[in-house]
Parts: C-alpha cells; structure tokens; sequence
C-alpha cells in the first residue's frame, strides 16, 4: 500500500518473551521432526514404507507397521507440526529472528513428507501425510497440468495466462475453489484439502474476491467478523512477506484449508521497514540481479515447490512510485531499468527450481494519477516497470479513495491506470490487487465511502471491464501521508453501516459475476 507506514508496536512486534518463546518452539519442532524421522525408519516392510525405504537407499527394519498404521502416526505428526507452527506464528508472526534453524527443520519435515510421496505414487497410494493433499484437484497432479512450459525460461502453466473469460454463469458455479462458510479452520492434517492446479486457477470461471485484515492467515478472528457482516465467503486472502523471512508453508496451508486462494505481497526489504524508506542498503535491485540473494531465493523456491499448493505472489509493487526502495531513481540508488532485471531473475531462480508450475506473478503498479509528478501518468513511464509477458502472469493494481474532494466513482480511481494496463499487457487478465476507500473528513458525513464501494460494482457490472477479474480489499486502519499530511485512515468494510451495506448489496449483485457462498452466522 503505498505511503502506509507500518508501526513496529504491531500485533507482530517481538515481545521481552521472543527468545525463550522461539527456544521453547525449536525443541518442540525437533521432537516432532524426531518422532517423523523415527515413523519413516522404524516402520517396516509394508508396500509404502518399503517403497520409502528403497528411494533413501537403505535397508528397512524388520518390524512391521502398516500402511493404515504409518498414515496415522504421519498425520498426527503433521497435526502437532501445524499447531506448534501456530504457536510460533502468533508469537513472532515472521519476525524473521528464527533464523534458519527452524527454516532447516521445515524443509527436513518437507523432504520427508516429499519422499513418503514419491514413495505412493510407485505403489499407487492415494492418501497425503503433508496435507496438502491432492484429492480429485489436488496440488499433486499440478505438474502435469500446468508444468509444460516449464524449462522455457518462462512461468510454468503461463500458456494458460489469457484463458478464462473471469466471468461465471452466475447460476451456482463458485469456480475452482471450494471457499470456507466459516467460521475458518486450521489445516487438522486429517481432511484432504482440494487444490486446483494453477492453470485451473488461471482459467477461474468467477471473479475473486479477497481481503487483507490485520493478522490473517495466521489469525482468522477479525477475517471472520468481517466476512459474517458481509455475508458472502471470499476465495482470496492477502499478506505480506518481507525479503529476510523463510517461506510461510503454514500461511499457504491455511489459506487452502479454507478455499482461499493466497494473494501475498513480496518486498525485497526487510519485513519491518517502513514505506517511507527510500534506500535499504543491501537490497538494492543489483545486490538481487547480481545474486546477493540467490541462496535466499533458491531455499525459497524450493520451499514453496515442495508445498505444492499454488499461490499469487506480487513482488514489489507500487514500483510506479517513489516511496519503495525497489523503485527505480537516485534516492533509491537503483538505475533505469533494474526493476525489470530484478524481477526476471527472481523469476528465472524460481523456474530453475520448479517453483512456477505453483506461482501466480502479479505484477501490480500503483493508480497512475496519483503519484506526484507528471511524468508518472506517461504510459511510456510505467512500460518501462513491465517485466515482459513471458514473466507475468496477472497484472494488477493498487486503487484507493483517499479523499472526498474528487469524484468516487471506480472510473475516478482505476479508469486511466486500467487504460495503461491495456496498453502494456493486451493478454493479461487484471486483479485490482489491493483496494479500498477512506472514512476521513466530508467523506464521512457525505457518505462518500459508501457510493465509492456502489460505484465498485458498478465498475465490475460493466462489460467493458470484463477483463478484471476481481479486487482484494484492504479491510483495515493504517497511518498515511496524504498531501504531506500524516492521519490514519479508517479503511475497514465496516467502518460505518452504509459503507457495510454497500458493500452487502454489492457483493450479492447477480450482474457482477460474483458467485459466492453465503458465510454461516
């Protein structure tokens, strides 16, 4: 979001309690990597375990455990993996001081649940310890559905980038994910989770619809509050991740468990810097292109591959303007040019480690019209940030109404960056990735919000804007710089009851594509 300034006294902030919470968290997270290993080892000569056995190279011992038996000790495994990940989570909320240590022990347990894998697949094993499970669309069968262009030097499954028209039938298809009534639900490592493959996801018959609260995924509580009061379940979440944290299998994992498809938005900066910062040494767009990072990024890949459950990542967005360090000018020390070369080769890491059959690249600018200077609306200005279509998958955009003195209409806020987006990207569908509109000033007292989200759906009602497939909004408060003027904005859908309502009666319109599931009260 651009100009957010985000406070380190946030729910996430390390607490006096950090350390001898993450020490309590590691020795947990190795007595339950101790009792996989030993589950893998110990079990016997059945058909899986043996197949196990056979692709470590070893000899198994002679005890006897069955496939039923193995499954179930792997599944309760994986439960107190998920709910101490959670613990952890909640505790330091990707802080990032964990370290690799706990990263190491997660890609142990993934390596391990990746081979008890391969080893079904030989001996036609249908069941998943890892959760992640593939079901009838499950993840597993990914490869084969969205992999082949793989080794191309572009994403995996791009060839489905144009498909799908982003428009249902509106008579009861939700698409290809399954959303979550509520109220939200962990990962229990018991119940398969369905997960479309990306090329599925690429040709959704509906539009989504997404939104970013405060602390979900890693906490469902005010998601939930939120999506009661609107009444309709999403099939989208968004978070944020920074350039010095691990990949978060467990925010993935419980998006799916929900049937939400997981938006994050990827910064090459650390987690806890503000958007105010200009120039973060040591992440600059030629520390990445030079491959200062390239054993970060190759881990991450990796990481996310053997997850197999498919996400959308936005990697520096916003670049557009001059708030964020990977934008491209003197006080961000990157040159014309480096943003692109940034993104291709993060994509070009990720493809070499078979991570793009599972990424959804979102390439995301901020509105065109509010930047500041009037170089920034030249359509030749923002083609210049455009990676190529080769590695982008979605465009996308940020659009806010900050102020009641211009019109609040959906025009007014997307028209002239979607007319851009056009421009540059005929072939890509458009995710208004990060939305929302103000309670501040007259805004409040006119009711400016609440025709700003009627004029939303208007907007997506039109045919002319077939080609967006859906908006994910930013349902929280934040302090900004508007006009040179520090407030905090009240972003929330329920910031008041006409701004709520409007958003009711908007996300039930049958003319806007959206076919949704009712939440459960």
């Amino acid at each position: 979001m651009s100009d957010l300034i985000r406070s380190s006294g946030a729910w996430w902030a390390q607490s006096s309690k950090h350390a001898k919470l993450t020490a309590l968290g590691t020795t947990a997270i190795l007595v339950v990597l101790g009792l996989i290993t030993w589950t893998v080892w110990v079990s016997p000569s059945g058909p899986v375990s043996t197949a196990v056995h056979q692709a470590l190279g070893v000899t198994p011992p002679k005890k006897k455990v069955s496939a039923a038996e193995l499954q179930t000790q792997l599944t309760a495994a994986q439960e107190k993996i998920w709910a101490l990940e959670g613990k952890l989570d909640s505790t330091t909320a990707k802080a990032g001081s964990r370290g690799d240590q706990i990263a190491d022990l997660k890609a142990q347990i993934a390596s391990l649940q990746s081979q008890l894998g391969a080893a079904k697949s030989r001996t036609g094993g249908t069941t998943t310890a890892s959760g992640s499970g593939s079901g009838s669309d499950g993840a597993g069968s990914a490869g084969s559905a969205s992999g082949s262009s793989g080794g191309s030097g572009t994403s995996g499954g791009n060839a489905a980038s144009g498909s799908g028209s982003g428009k249902g039938s509106g008579s009861g298809d939700h698409g290809v994910t399954n959303p979550n009534g509520g109220p939200s639900k962990d990962p229990d490592g018991t119940t398969p989770v369905s997960v479309p493959t990306k090329a599925q996801i690429m040709a959704q018959p509906t539009r989504w619809y997404g939104l970013y609260t405060a602390q979900s995924p890693f906490n469902w509580a005010e998601y939930d509050e939120v999506s009661q009061q609107v009444g309709k379940a999403t099939n989208m979440v968004g978070f944020f991740q920074g350039f010095d944290q691990d990949f978060n299998a467990s925010a993935v994992q419980r998006s799916w468990a929900n049937g939400r498809l997981p938006l994050m938005t990827w910064e090459t900066a650390p987690a806890k810097t503000g958007n105010d910062a200009k120039y973060v040494p040591g992440y600059t767009n030629e520390d990445i292109v030079t491959g200062k990072f390239d054993a970060y990024l190759t881990k991450y890949a990796k990481a996310l591959a053997a997850n197999k459950q498919p996400m959308v990542i936005r990697l520096d967005h916003e670049m557009n303007g001059s708030w964020y360090n990977w934008s491209e000018g003197t006080a961000q020390q990157n040159a014309a040019g480096s943003y692109v070369a940034m993104w291709q080769h993060v994509h070009d890491v990720f493809q070499a480690n078979g991570a793009n059959q599972y990424v959804i690249w979102n390439w995301a600018p901020s509105r065109i019209d509010k930047l500041g200077n009037p170089k920034y609306m030249q359509l030749d200005y923002l083609r210049e940030y455009y990676p190529q279509s080769e590695y982008v998958d979605w465009v996308g955009m940020s659009g806010y109404y900050r102020t009641a003195s211009e019109d609040p209409t959906f025009d007014t806020t997307f028209g002239k960056t979607l007319a851009q987006l056009r421009e540059i990207a005929p072939d890509k569908k458009i995710l208004l990735s990060e939305v929302g509109a103000t309670e501040t000033g007259t805004s409040v007292t006119n009711g400016q919000k609440a025709k700003w989200i009627t004029s939303l759906f208007d907007g997506l009602a039109d045919p002319a804007n077939d080609d967006v497939i859906g908006f994910s909004y930013f349902s929280e408060t934040a302090t900004t710089i508007v006009d040179g003027t520090r407030t905090t904005n009240d972003w929330r859908l329920n910031s008041r009851a006409d701004s709520l309502q409007a958003f009711v009666d908007g996300i039930a319109r049958t003319d806007t594509d959206y076919d949704l599931q009712e939440v459960k009260q």
